[in-house]
């Protein structure tokens, strides 16, 4: 009995980490979602390695948060910046002092299988190096072309696959560094003297902790050969700015916006990060689900979270997150057809991650005539539709969503098979901020360009991973009638009966 009392003991304290006052972290269901992609080889090369970041303003301390996230074992901060006043990290300050030694204890905190290291320094000369050694990878993600040279060429020297990132308010660039085809543009001179953006380094983070993947699972063949853009002129958001400086949002304009998150989960999260940074008057949340072990590596906002209801813990961290400024309240519901708000909102976001969901909340939105922003994500891709009423094409008619959503749906209920769905931390970050950045167009076309008809989409093996898929006109579905989306288990039945296929696919 004793050594059946001291196993279990064992495997409780093996598999189980307290959380918060009756709410159990799971640490084996971790990355399972992720483990379905690259399989528990792949999981292992992510937890052994050793990422080197390099300045901890947006570009930095988003890449960080999201290699945390996603379960880069060892990573090193470098910094020799103090945290300035007011200066936040989610939804907690950061004390006075030396960011690189504050930041540790808050990326533990939201994986607490990794290890942290942080060195109050900046990279500008040959000792600071020393700092770099037994990097798997390199970030320099400062916007000081000094230390980019020095990253670069410890790389050179030590064999080490360097990325470069930088940003300022509207523009932001990533770059692989390639011994065999060096490019001083690596550098990014335009950068040096400029503040870092917060939205921009949301934006950025997705993809390079993407290309951080590639080198630690060993897919060099597959690593940036074109930089990454990303701008908020009126004309292509992912090539180089044509006409300079990007205009400054007008706040009083945003002060006054309602919104609303249909889903709070993995990108739903990551839109919420950018939502509080983005001076929304109201941004409501509506999910009715918990947070689970399973999914906060890439729901990012539930690592202290877990067994509470998404909906209501997510419109808390936009309040924290915003010191107060945007007002959100959570709503535990499930979103089925007839689906209606209390209030009354300017603009919503389809955060969801079902078609089935996806066409209800796209009915809600043509019925109540709302514009409304669509975001979805899989392992490798992401991508944004922007529906608004004599602008754009409604989500049906770019994506087909009321005839899939509904054969997605009925092939759940009738298949007893449960599939859990691969994600990544990548995907889901890119989806939730491109989405919010198209708030812009939508508030202030004049300046940010008219809402995008088509679609956003990111690739993750494409040559320059951003890209559109625009089309020429708007549709009129908003002066049309909506269909109905009940399905009856008569229409599951006859479902199955014409289509026995589909259902042996799901076995």
């Amino acid at each position: 009995m004793a050594e059946k009392e001291e196993g279990m003991r064992k495997e409780k304290k093996r598999r189980k980490e307290k959380t918060g006052e009756g709410d159990v972290m799971i640490e084996t269901e971790r990355y399972k979602r992720q483990v379905l992609i690259w399989g528990e080889e792949g999981q292992a090369k992510i937890n052994n390695s050793r990422v080197a970041i390099i300045g901890l303003d947006s570009q930095g301390k988003y890449a960080a948060l999201a290699c945390a996230a996603l379960g880069i074992g060892n990573i090193v901060l470098i910094d020799g910046k103090d945290s300035h006043k007011g200066e936040m990290f989610l939804d907690k300050d950061l004390p006075e002092g030396p960011r690189a030694l504050s930041f540790p204890e808050f990326l533990i905190g939201i994986n607490r299988q990794i290890s942290v290291e942080g060195y109050p320094s900046d990279l500008e000369s040959r000792i600071d190096q020393g700092l770099l050694s037994g990097a798997t990878a390199i970030v320099d993600a400062t916007n000081s072309t000094r230390s980019k040279q020095f990253a670069i060429n410890y790389g050179i020297e030590k064999g080490i696959p360097v990325l470069s990132t930088s940003s300022k308010w509207g523009y932001t660039k990533l770059m692989f560094y390639n011994p065999k085809k060096p490019d001083l543009a690596c550098l990014m001179p335009m950068f040096e003297g400029h503040a870092q953006d917060e939205l921009m380094g949301l934006v950025m983070c997705g993809p390079v902790t993407e290309e951080i993947k590639k080198i630690v699972l060993g897919e060099h063949q597959l690593l940036l050969s074109e930089p990454v853009r990303f701008n908020l002129g009126k004309g292509y958001r992912f090539g180089f700015p044509k006409d300079g400086e990007a205009p400054l949002p007008d706040p009083r304009l945003y002060e006054n916006l309602k919104a609303a998150f249909f889903g709070g989960g993995g990108i739903g999260c990551w839109a919420a990060v950018l939502g509080a940074k983005m001076n929304f008057g109201t941004l409501d949340v509506f999910d009715y689900d918990k947070f689970e072990p399973h999914n906060i590596n890439r729901q990012i906002l539930g690592a202290d979270g877990i067994g509470k209801l998404k909906a209501e813990h997510v419109a808390n961290k936009i309040a924290a997150m915003s010191r107060g400024k945007t007002r959100s309240a959570g709503y535990n519901v499930l979103i089925l057809p007839g689906f209606k708000t209390e209030k009354e909102y300017d603009l919503v976001f389809d955060f969801v991650d079902n078609g089935y969901t996806r066409a209800i909340n796209t009915v809600y939105a043509i019925q109540n005539q709302i514009p409304m922003i669509s975001a979805a994500a899989l392992p490798e891709s992401s991508r944004v539709i922007s529906q608004v009423n004599g602008k754009t094409q409604c989500q049906n008619c770019v994506s087909d969503i009321y005839r899939a959503g509904r054969e997605e749906e009925m092939i759940r209920r009738a298949s007893c098979a449960a599939n859990p769905n691969p994600s990544v931390v990548m995907a889901n970050a890119i989806a939730g901020s491109l989405a919010m950045i198209e708030t812009l167009s939508f508030v202030e076309p004049e300046k940010f360009g008219n809402p995008f008809n088509g679609e956003l989409v990111y690739r993750s093996n494409s040559p320059t991973r951003f890209g559109t898929s625009p089309l020429n006109s708007p549709c009129t579905c908003y002066s049309k009638p909506v269909p109905d989306l009940k399905i009856s288990q008569e229409d599951v039945d006859n479902f199955v009966k014409a289509n026995p296929h589909l259902l042996r696919q799901q076995r």
